[in-house]
Parts: structure tokens; C-alpha cells; sequence
């Protein structure tokens, strides 16, 4: 098991260390703190609350996003062969609809809001090993400063969970693209690698490097640190 985890933890680190060593040296490091809840209402439904900040390293940039959505599990609603005990992961199949408020600026100053909506299908399929593949295809429905515009976006990752005196370590990493209807162009790409930890079953915290390079409006790349606490109710 140890051995397990080792390898793919190591997996993660170099395919990291891949795309960032690929960075130009100029290119600028953000921190990315995040805040998550997560509300069980029922074995079909959770509520699902999100606050995110970014903030870039060599500038006063910021960016602050709100989240609140519903979670759907859709039937059948678990396969028996991922056999996790964590709500997403032990789901075939699940829909996210929600809302996000966005405001972003410098110097104390708020220069975009953007208020957008939610459609999100989400979707697990078991591979050899215990490792779980995971899609997502969402849709934003942005408005930007009151001009309306659709993005969507394409992820797909690669885990696997591990149990290591008795909580729960996964390990992942995913690439997502992004489609902007603005410039009807593929405008951005998303790489992240990292891992989840259990504290115990109302705390988890997730550490991983990402890099995103954009193209559109202008081209742009950007390497960050981010770190998520997850609370469970």
C-alpha cells in the first residue's frame, strides 16, 4: 500500500514538474486559497458552497469568487465497484447546478464583476487498479459587465484513493479546456496535480500545483499554489 502511494505521488510530483519546468521564468505565481462546505440533505442531494481567492504574486492583482449550487445524483446512483465511502467518488453519475458571483481588481478597486450560472455533468468510470476516471462537461452562462457570453469547459482526471491508517489520501490529476463563445476559439487550458487529505469524516484539505496557460484574449501563462479546506456537514 505504502509502495502504491509512493509511486503515484510520485507520478503527480513529475508531471508537475514537467509543465513547470516548461514555464518561462517570467511567468508570474499565484496563491489560490479556497473555502468549501458541503451539505449532505439527503443520499440524492447535497448543497455544495464555495469561496475562492486569488491573488498574484508580483502584482496587487485579486480575484474572489462565490459559489452556491445543488448537487444531483443521478440513477443508478453508485457503483459497487468503486466501493469509497466518499459521496462524490462512489457516484456514477452526478449534475451540478449553481450560481457564481465573480469580482475581480487591484488597488482596492473592483475593475470586472461577472455574474454566472452553473450547468455542470459529472461522470466516474472504474479503471484496472482502483483508479477512477473522472469527466466533467460544464457550461457557464456569463454575464460580464451585462454583456452575455457561454464558456464551456472539458476536464478529465485521473485518481486513485488510498486508505493510510485508516484516512483516506487520493491522488490526482487533471487537464481541462476551455471554449469561450467571445471568440468562438479554445481559449485556455487548465493543468492541476495534487492530492486530497482526510482529516476525519467533517475535514479534508486538497494541495496542488496548477498551470494555465491562456490564449485568448491575449496569451499569458500562469503557475499557482492552491489549497483547499473542505468542510462536511
Amino acid at each position: 500500500m505504502t509502495s502504491r502511494l509512493t509511486r503515484s505521488l510520485l507520478a503527480i510530483l513529475f508531471a508537475c514538474s514537467a509543465w513547470s519546468g516548461a514555464a518561462k521564468a517570467g511567468d508570474p505565481w499565484q496563491f489560490w486559497p479556497e473555502l468549501t462546505w458541503y451539505v449532505q440533505l439527503n443520499p440524492l442531494l447535497r448543497l455544495y458552497l464555495d469561496d475562492s481567492y486569488t491573488v498574484q504574486g508580483d502584482t496587487d492583482a485579486q480575484s474572489l469568487d462565490l459559489t452556491a449550487a445543488i448537487d444531483i445524483s443521478v440513477k443508478p446512483i453508485a457503483r459497487k465497484s468503486i466501493q469509497s465511502l466518499d459521496w462524490q467518488r462512489n457516484r456514477f453519475f452526478w449534475i451540478r447546478i449553481g450560481y457564481d458571483h465573480n469580482g475581480s481588481g487591484s488597488n482596492d478597486t473592483v475593475d470586472t464583476l461577472e455574474n454566472r450560472g452553473i450547468l455542470a455533468l459529472n461522470a466516474t468510470a472504474p479503471l484496472p487498479k482502483a483508479v477512477c476516471l473522472n469527466g466533467r462537461v460544464e457550461v457557464d452562462f456569463r454575464w460580464i459587465e451585462g454583456d452575455y457570453s457561454t464558456r464551456y469547459r472539458f476536464r478529465l482526471e485521473v485518481n486513485r484513493e488510498f486508505i493510510v491508517l485508516g484516512r483516506s489520501i487520493v491522488p490526482y490529476f487533471n487537464v481541462e479546456s476551455f471554449y469561450d463563445s467571445r471568440y468562438d476559439a479554445w481559449s485556455r487550458t487548465l493543468y492541476q496535480g495534487g492530492s486530497e487529505f482526510t482529516v476525519n469524516r467533517d475535514f479534508r484539505y486538497e494541495i496542488y500545483l496548477a498551470r494555465q496557460d491562456t490564449r485568448l484574449p491575449d496569451r499569458s501563462n500562469v503557475d499557482a499554489l492552491g489549497v483547499i479546506a473542505k468542510f462536511y456537514y
